[in-house]
């Protein structure tokens, strides 16, 4: 009986034992199956990921070569753009820098830093690509992505100042319509152009390389500055103004605007009651909304009917909102020069 038992027993734990074997055999394999089909996964990714970038690198060589046929770019542009090129980040193709001017703008000055390469061949290349400032808040790379109908002002060292528009931009150089009855300016004297957008006040070094009735041919640069001070530009305007002194028991004067600028103003003074010296506040609507400011009496003028007063502490928004205003009433009192 035990013999037998014992028997059954060795039998049941042999068939045990195999049976593990077996299992454990069948585990490996399964798991090999399992790497064996990722491995066929990621090969097939992989293959597929360069068939799309081939797709999309011949997709893109054919719209390169369409835009290049477009555009009929000459030799010496053609060899430009190579160039420019060459400063791409890794992931972007030539096609980009035909059809985003950031990626021209930043290939454009990597190449500036690394060769002496014209102001003028890159302005033209911009111009004959068709570049423009997409968004209004944006800083323009050159001077040739402003768009006409801009409102600017020429300043040269000596003389008046002179405001125009902007009628025309050409490789090399933007065409300018000047305000009836401005001060004469010659052929190739330099002077500052200024122009605004609603990032602020900008301003670039350029020099007259013709004239064309009325108007004025500009060089065009890249090289734009900002102005955290915007006390350069004033215009005249005639708007009401309330004028309140610096007292406690002072009430609101009526009065008007005699001229306007980013940095300070010209009005009546109410009453002849304001000195030079005095802090008073100023409150006028340059357009929806009011405008509420601290200034102070820099001097009196017209035996003390008209006060020059500074804006203090003016925020650089509120400076922007001003100098908006006037440039805009530049273009709305000039329609004729709108294309």
């Amino acid at each position: 009986m035990v013999y037998g038992s014992q028997t059954r027993i060795g039998h049941f734990l042999t068939a045990v034992a195999q049976s593990f074997v077996q299992t454990r055999l069948e585990i490996l394999l399964f798991f090999l199956i399992i790497i064996a089909f990722l491995l066929i996964f990621c090969i097939y990714v992989v293959v597929q990921k360069r068939i799309v970038h081939r797709k999309l690198a011949l997709h893109s060589r054919e719209m390169l070569e369409h835009l290049l046929v477009k555009l009929d770019l000459d030799d010496h542009e053609t060899a430009l753009l190579g160039r420019l090129a060459q400063h791409l980040e890794a992931g972007e193709s030539e096609y980009s820098v035909l059809i985003n001017h950031r990626i021209f703008d930043a290939c454009a000055r990597k190449m500036r830093q690394s060769e002496d390469v014209p102001e003028m061949h890159l302005d033209a290349l911009r111009q004959k690509i068709g570049f423009r400032i997409s968004q209004p808040e944006e800083v323009p790379a050159s001077s040739s992505e402003l768009p006409q109908g801009s409102s600017v002002l020429l300043v040269p060292g000596s003389g008046a100042r002179v405001r125009g528009v902007i009628i025309g931009q050409g490789p090399g150089v933007m065409l300018v319509k000047l305000d009836p009855g401005a001060s004469r300016l010659t052929k190739g004297m330099r002077l500052m152009l200024y122009f605004h957008n609603s990032a602020g006040i900008y301003s670039f070094n350029t020099k007259i390389t013709d004239f064309m009735d009325d108007a004025v041919h500009l060089e065009h640069s890249s090289q734009i500055m900002h102005h955290q001070r915007r006390r350069f530009y004033r215009r005249k305007e005639s708007l009401p103004v309330f004028v309140t002194a610096a007292s406690a028991a002072a009430v609101p004067q009526e009065s008007s605007l005699v001229d306007l600028g980013g940095g300070g103003a010209s009005l009546e003074n109410p009453g002849r009651m304001l000195k030079k010296g005095d802090f008073l506040e100023v409150s006028f609507s340059p357009e929806k909304g009011k405008v509420t400011l601290a200034a102070r009496v820099l001097r009196l003028s017209k035996n003390g009917k008209v006060i020059n007063v500074e804006f203090v502490s003016v925020s650089e928004a509120e400076r922007n909102r001003i100098m908006g205003f006037l440039f805009a009433q530049s273009e709305r009192q000039s329609p004729r020069f709108r294309n």
